[in-house]
């Protein structure tokens, strides 16, 4: 029977708990757990210190954390400052900032300082007059503290006046009930005395000693006799008295106890498995319970009104089990934060900005639009339009827009398109309205907006159309009627100057809606910089006129006013590269949805340069969101310029901010230091010193050694309320001249090979919207100086440069007496040497009439004998002239000629060393200079031919001038310039496997190669008609016909490689090369003989050359230019007016004449087609994008599109003076969008109408 009662009375309780607690309403928390480090699931008490630290009391010790880190205190048997045991129990903080922390060992002092643990409490109660330690310690709000002796009593230290009060067992004012003390509490009046049997006595001892009053009513009734009561006083200062399967209130006001709050969660006294753990206040006049088997209970203090609230995050869709649900600990601290300790999932905290964004969970979100009265439209991906029960094409919603009409526009994925007006709906269907011309080109909506007119745009599958709610017509633009490059129109938006932006597979098309003008873009104007994809997801015109492109790698901004294209990227530090939705919020800020976050782009920039630089600030779960990945278009700045995100399980919004969250910006904390990549502790030795005696916080200044200099510093601010992360903005004083911003990832700043010195860090706290907090912290570093500036050592340096400057004044002296002696004998000599010359000169005069004197003899001698005489003696003067001479002339200027002699007779090897010559019997004539290093040889040139012995013989020629690769073989020169990109490729066009051309053109297409030059070889000098036959390709870069001239293949090597023409190398072609190849005459390989002289006898050994070798000296004949009239006309040519093509541009050679000529028929062939796309034609050519731009910009100084649409104009005026057809149609056969750009396009370049154009010429 007891046990059917007892049964009973359980599930009478259960009953009332579900009828008394409200369902939970909507908390969002942030959870703390072994992911964030925290190591131990139980929280059994928390503290916020004053320094803005958060510790956390769990089994396996104490955890300190700063908002970023966790740092853990255990128990070392082996460290006398640890921990006395790692169960904690409970923590205080006591007026010095020392923290009181409570073991399973008995209570120890955690010094801030030193961060270490006292555990002989003896000294500390001794100074306190204590001579036995007490069995309980409590901290007030004052910073008093309270003990408990039992055969005392209550003992109150008053920690400012350094006074100890006590409460002994008297009957009097400053006595309490004898009994014995479980817990002691706060409350206004003071401090509240628990005893077991449920006794409560208030003491205060802030103005004088006394027990205020005592409350014995639970004690004479016998209610509750229990060792876990605790008392709580509330915002109303009503006390609360809770413990095992206790809770209840005591009203002071009145006198009276209230025990019904209890009862209705089961506590009803001490035989129920039911325990209230904590409770706490906060200032919105909540109270806090913790509980074991209720979880967390929020009650309004006024009302005592309850409702559960699950500890949870905003992304935890988990099902809370038990475990979850038993909570052994509440705290509120400075900032309104509440924090919860788990038995089993760790810490949750909450407040009202702890979140950057607030969701609403509505489902999967595809489509969002606003009306005209302000009414936000969802659509989801399976349940229509929310707020909307009508009929739809599809309950698959893929975009929304609305009309000037007041139309709320639905389109699906696959069935169409709904139009919800005046709560009536018209499905439109191409599957439907099969029959019907005037509908749907494509079930498949993408995209959905609205013009000025109020006319509807439509991206589908299949073109792009667009519906006149007034005419209730549909106009349609297709690839098919020429309006398109593509059908697949992915995104729409409607920009300035009457432009609709959009989004395709192929990139982004620009209309002009007054001028119907089309562009389309796959990069900027001049293709140089390409998209980073050109399938186009999302598409936008800011408010500074630059166009985000969203792609599936990636943004691109494209500037339109200076055609520059940027990109944001994950490389650039953006959340993902697949782009979901693009918005402008009120700030100009930039909002970018993908599929794995959110990115908000701060865009700053010079507006008079139109330079603009992006800020990236990256949000995911745990800001908020939904969800990490959202819907394609599901994104929607509303008419108050706030922008709402639409993703998996709903929607999101920026929170709004209070004054607090701006305000409340604290005082920065140092947390961390580190050197290189190690942490240094505090107290602990570090390359010989202690960096950190005390820790880094309590430091006002550290000093570190010379090999210290590269370290790192992070922060914390304390604050945990923040919605988004703080950043920090510091200035290192003596390093820089201003403040700078803290990397926001890392929350800290680095420094790397400081100079020894003195420096001040100076570190503020910022919020994401650039307020700055006034509390600042300021930290000096002190860098020593290295070993070898140290006091010693500089009186080393001293002691050195005296000796030094001793021994250069003694050397000098003994220097300046040589010197002078050396002057004196230098001058001893010129003067001999003077005189000597001047003796010479006496001498030779005499000597030349003697020697004319003997010569007349000699015409007179009569006999043989006498003859040979005097010819004799004549040959001998002339010999002693000639040595006065030689004498002379080795007197002039001897200091010059021995420096000459000694450069002939001595050089410097490969390393630097001189090596002497072998002695020759005379001095050489010439002395040849030493060879400088060329500029050209950093070039790679490939040479590929057939011929070895040419091979042989080019790179001996060329090897000195730049970098040579030689291949035999065209197939292996394929696969190996891919690896080896050099600057020019030299190739043979008659090669086996592979000619020259087939080689060009692959190079010239391949987009990893298309910048090498190319360099093509023929045999001999071909005409255009026979380059023609051959099929020689039009994509070479130049073109060499052998034999050819060696100095003359290099000049125009390095014309290809846009270097000065007036490069001298010939010598380096003279050189080594000629030495080496000693059995070719001199002629082949220099430009310095005469042929004339010579013809006869090079003939020979001209035929002894290497095939494609011609002697240089004789350059390369050049063909006569043929006349235009032999040219080959290009089809159509015949309906140019005056006979002339519009091929007459500035050629250097046939194959330029021929490249145009190949492009005026492409684009005669195909200019009917509309627009002609540049890859296409370039792929026509043989050629890749980028040279064909390049090769027609440098023959026509003008571009592709240029050219083309000269071509164009060109034709049409053939047209208009030989036909009489009219404008729209030859509008549309010489390829224009429409009859009114082709007319403006007209007038601008010839300065008259097509029409004026006609009439004038059909006059003549």
């Amino acid at each position: 029977m007891k046990k059917t009662r007892k049964l009973l009375s359980l599930v009478l309780i259960t009953v009332l708990i579900l009828l008394q607690i409200t369902v939970a309403a909507v908390f969002y928390f942030k959870t703390l757990d072994s992911r964030n480090k925290l190591n131990s699931s139980q929280i059994n008490c928390i503290l916020k210190d004053s320094r803005g630290y958060v510790w956390f009391g769990t089994p396996a010790g104490l955890y300190r954390y700063d908002g970023y880190t966790f740092k853990n205190f255990q128990c070392d048997s082996q460290d006398g400052s640890s921990l006395p045991d790692s169960y904690i129990s409970g923590i205080q903080e006591a007026l010095d900032g020392n923290l009181w922390v409570e073991t399973a060992s008995g209570i120890c002092i955690y010094h801030p300082q030193t961060e270490s643990f006292e555990r002989d409490m003896k000294q500390v109660y001794s100074k306190m007059g204590l001579k036995e330690p007490p069995q309980m310690v409590y901290i007030d709000q004052r910073k008093n503290l309270w003990m408990y002796i039992p055969q005392r009593g209550i003992l109150a230290y008053n920690t400012q006046q350094q006074l100890m009060y006590e409460f002994s067992y008297t009957a009097d004012t400053k006595g309490i009930p004898e009994g014995k003390v479980v817990s002691i509490s706060d409350c206004r009046e003071g401090a509240l005395i628990v005893y077991e049997n449920g006794m409560i006595a208030c003491c205060d001892i802030s103005h004088q000693q006394q027990t205020l009053w005592i409350n014995q009513d639970i004690a004479e009734q016998g209610l509750r006799l229990s060792s876990s009561l605790k008392a709580f006083a509330d915002q109303l200062d009503n006390i609360w008295l809770y413990g095992h399967g206790t809770l209840m209130v005591y009203n002071k006001n009145n006198g009276t106890w209230n025990t019904s709050i209890g009862d209705q969660l089961g506590m009803t006294g001490n035989d129920v498995d039911r325990s209230v753990f904590g409770m706490a206040g906060d200032r919105s006049g909540n109270i806090w319970i913790a509980t074991d088997r209720a979880g967390l209970i929020r009650m309004n203090v006024n009302t005592h009104e309850m409702e559960s609230v699950e500890p949870r995050a905003i992304n935890d869709r988990s099902h809370p089990s038990e475990v979850q649900k038993s909570i052994l600990s509440v705290y509120v601290d400075d900032t309104d934060l509440l924090w919860v300790g788990t038995q089993k999932a760790g810490v949750a905290y909450y407040g009202k900005n702890i979140y950057k964004f607030q969701s609403a969970f509505l489902g999967d979100i595809t489509a969002i639009t606003q009306d005209a009265s302000g009414k936000i439209w969802y659509g989801t991906g399976n349940n229509g339009v929310l707020d909307y029960s009508g009929p739809l094409a599809s309950r698959r919603v893929s975009a929304m827009t609305t009309t000037k009409d007041g139309s709320l526009w639905v389109g699906s994925s696959e069935n169409g398109l709904t139009r919800i007006l005046n709560g009536s709906s018209t499905i439109y269907s191409a599957m439907r309205d099969s029959n019907n011309t005037n509908t749907l080109i494509d079930d498949h909506i993408n995209a959905l907006c609205s013009d000025r007119t109020g006319s509807l745009w439509i991206a589908t599958n299949g073109g792009l159309q667009v519906f006149n709610p007034k005419m209730n017509t549909f106009s349609t633009y297709t690839k098919e009627s020429g309006k398109l490059n593509t059908n697949v129109i992915t995104s729409l938006y409607y920009g300035s100057n009457n432009n609709m932006l959009v989004g395709t597979n192929e990139g982004l098309m620009i209309l002009n809606l007054s001028t119907t003008e089309k562009r389309v873009y796959t990069g900027n104007s001049t293709n140089l910089k390409k998209f980073t994809n050109d399938y186009v997801t999302q598409v936008l015109e800011d408010s500074r006129g630059l166009l985000w492109i969203g792609t599936r790698d990636g943004v691109n901004v494209l500037n339109l006013k200076n055609d520059s294209l940027n990109y944001i990227t994950e490389d650039n530090g953006l959340c993902n590269n697949s782009i979901c939705g693009i918005t402008e919020d009120k700030n100009k800020n930039i909002w970018l949805t993908t599929s794995n976050g959110v990115c908000r782009v701060v865009v700053q920039g010079d507006h008079v340069g139109d330079v603009f630089s992006y800020g990236l600030y990256n949000y995911d779960l745990s800001d908020g969101l939904q969800s990490n990945e959202f819907n394609r278009g599901s994104i929607l700045c509303k008419n108050d310029g706030n922008v709402v995100f639409g993703g998996l399980y709903g929607v999101n919004w920026i929170s709004a901010k209070s004054k607090d969250d701006t305000n409340s910006l604290p005082k920065v904390m140092l947390t961390q230091l580190f050197i290189g990549e190690t942490e240094i502790q505090t107290g602990h030795g570090y390359d010989g010193m202690v960096p950190l005696p005390q820790a880094l916080n309590e430091s006002n200044k550290i000093e570190l050694t010379s090999s210290q200099n590269t370290f790192s510093i992070k922060f914390s601010a304390g604050n945990y309320n923040q919605g988004e992360r703080l950043q920090f903005m510091y200035w290192m004083e003596g390093l820089d001249e201003q403040w700078r911003n803290a990397d926001p990832l890392q929350h800290g700043v680095s420094f790397k090979n400081l100079a020894s010195g003195k420096y001040t860090l100076h570190v503020k706290a910022m919020s994401a919207d650039g307020a700055v907090s006034r509390q600042e912290r300021v930290l000096i570093i002190e860098i020593s100086n290295p070993w070898w500036m140290q006091w010693w050592m500089i009186l080393v340096y001293v002691i050195v440069i005296i000796a030094a400057v001793y021994i250069y004044r003694t050397v000098s002296k003994r220097i300046n007496y040589i010197w002078t002696k050396k002057k004196e004998v230098i001058n001893e000599l010129a003067r001999q040497r003077e005189e000597l010359k001047a003796a010479s000169d006496d001498l030779r005069q005499p000597m030349a009439r003697m020697t004319s004197i003997i010569g007349n003899i000699s015409d007179t001698a009569t006999t043989v004998d006498q003859k040979e005489q005097v010819n004799s003696l004549h040959f001998q003067m002339l010999q002693i002239i000639t040595r006065i001479s030689e004498m002379q002339m080795y007197l002039e200027d001897p200091e010059s000629k021995a420096t000459a002699l000694a450069a002939d007779r001595l050089q410097l090897n490969d390393r630097g060393e001189v090596k002497l010559l072998g002695e020759t019997a005379e001095l050489t004539a010439t002395i040849r200079p030493p060879k400088e290093k060329l500029e050209t040889q950093k070039y790679v040139v490939a040479i590929v031919d057939d011929n070895k012995d040419f091979l042989n013989f080019i790179t001996a020629h060329l090897g000195q001038i730049y970098t040579i690769h030689t291949y035999d073989d065209s197939t292996k020169a394929q696969t190996d310039l891919e690896v080896l990109k050099p600057d020019i490729v030299v190739c043979k066009e008659i090669m086996p496997k592979m000619t020259g051309s087939e080689l060009c053109n692959y190079i010239k297409t391949n987009k990893r190669t298309h910048d090498i030059k190319f360099v093509l070889m023929t045999n001999g000098v071909l005409s255009a008609a026979e380059m023609k036959e051959r099929n020689i390709t039009v994509s070479a870069d130049d073109y060499l016909a052998k034999p050819f001239n060696m100095q003359e293949a290099a000049m125009r090597f390095n014309r290809l490689l846009g270097l000065q023409m007036n490069i001298d190398m010939s010598g380096q072609i003279e050189g080594r090369e000629t030495r080496r190849l000693e059995g070719y005459n001199a002629s082949m390989t220099t430009s310095t003989v005469n042929y004339d002289d010579m013809a006869g006898e090079l003939e020979g050994q001209i035929k002894a050359l290497p095939e494609g070798i011609k002697p240089e000296g004789k350059p390369e004949e050049q063909p006569a230019e043929e006349e235009k009239k032999d040219l080959p006309q290009a089809p159509g040519s015949e309906y140019y007016a005056d006979g002339k093509t519009i091929g007459e541009y500035s050629m250097n050679n046939a194959m330029d004449e021929q490249l145009m000529h190949n492009v005026e028929q492409y684009v005669l062939q195909n200019m009917s087609r509309g627009q002609i796309n540049l890859e296409e034609m370039s792929s026509a050519m043989g050629m890749g994008r980028v040279p064909f731009f390049h090769r027609i910009k440098a023959i026509t100084q003008k571009t592709p599109a240029e050219l083309v649409r000269d071509l164009k104009l060109r034709h049409a005026c053939t047209l208009l003076e030989r036909t009489d057809i009219n404008l729209s149609e030859l509008a549309i056969n010489v390829g224009f969008i429409t009859a009114e750009n082709f007319i403006n396009i007209f007038k601008d370049k010839f300065g008259m109408s097509p029409l004026e154009y006609r009439l004038a010429h059909r006059k003549k």
